[in-house]
């Protein structure tokens, strides 16, 4: 059994597990499934939108596939949820994030 397919028997009995979901998207991404990984990610923002790992792994997704555009309103979204949050992992989350978008600036 995959990686993948052991972590989906896993979700099944716990489908918004944030840990869960983090790991399917990285796992899909691993095997190359990168457009089920971004719905992945958009499934475990919806739920957990304090996922500091989760906005920036799929802003970096969105980079990668060269959609330079939804990256940055991917990022800037996440810097604003996570501005909600008021918890060291937020904030380091979201400096991680605002150097992303500069590293994008011309």
């Amino acid at each position: 059994m995959s990686a993948v397919d052991r972590i989906r028997t896993f979700l099944e009995t716990r489908p918004t597990d944030r840990f869960g979901l983090y790991a399917l998207a990285l796992e899909l991404r691993k095997a190359g499934r990168d457009d089920e990984a971004l719905e992945v990610f958009v499934r475990l923002l919806e739920h957990h939108p304090g996922s500091g790992a989760g906005h920036y792994q799929h802003g970096l997704l969105l980079l990668d596939r060269g959609e330079v555009e939804a990256a940055r309103a991917a990022w800037r979204e996440g810097i604003t949820m996570l501005a909600s949050f008021d918890d060291p992992e937020a904030r380091r989350s979201a400096a991680e994030i605002q150097g992303a978008l500069r590293d994008l600036e011309p």
